[in-house]
């Protein structure tokens, strides 16, 4: 009776570390939310950010996006058809002595069977004033197209939203 028992809570503990292996490890949310963890990343920048670090930073941006890529800034920011215009943009942005951090916070996945995504995260940019040391934040709204390429979820599309009251 005894070693039946230590059985099923063996197979019971099995099932349980093979669902958070999974969990944790392949579950496409998390894998696309971690992706969007490194985007950010690629996207804030350091103070007094040197020009090699900064095109280092912009080449790591460049294997997270399809190339056909459509960035859209606001109804009337700019928009940038193709992979080489976006990041041709990114790395126009240099950094001053205060440098910036950007987060993609709130973040809802939803997950197509055929291999597509749409993700919709709140874009935070923090920035810090070099001469008083204040932070300042924007947030804006920020939908992602994703799809999933030989295991490798790239953007396709992203759009921020421009802020209520027209900042």
């Amino acid at each position: 009776m005894k070693s039946q028992g230590s059985i099923y809570v063996s197979i019971v503990l099995a099932a349980l570390a093979g669902y958070f292996v999974y969990q944790w490890w392949f579950n496409p949310n998390r894998i696309i939310k971690r992706r969007l963890g490194d985007i950010a990343s690629a996207l804030s920048a350091p103070a007094a950010e040197d020009d090699l670090a900064r095109l280092a930073r912009i080449a790591r941006l460049r294997g997270y996006l399809d190339d056909r890529i459509r960035v859209r800034l606001g109804r009337a920011g700019p928009e940038f058809q193709s992979r080489d215009e976006a990041l041709g943009a990114a790395a126009g942005w240099k950094a001053g002595s205060g440098g910036w951090s950007v987060d993609f916070v709130d973040v809802d996945v939803r997950v197509n069977s055929d291999g597509t995504a749409r993700a919709f995260a709140t874009a935070e940019l923090t920035t810090r004033e070099p001469q008083t040391g204040q932070q300042s934040l924007d947030s804006r709204e920020v939908s992602f197209s994703l799809q999933n390429e030989n295991g490798e979820w790239l953007v396709r599309e992203a759009e921020s939203k421009d802020p209520p009251g027209g900042r």
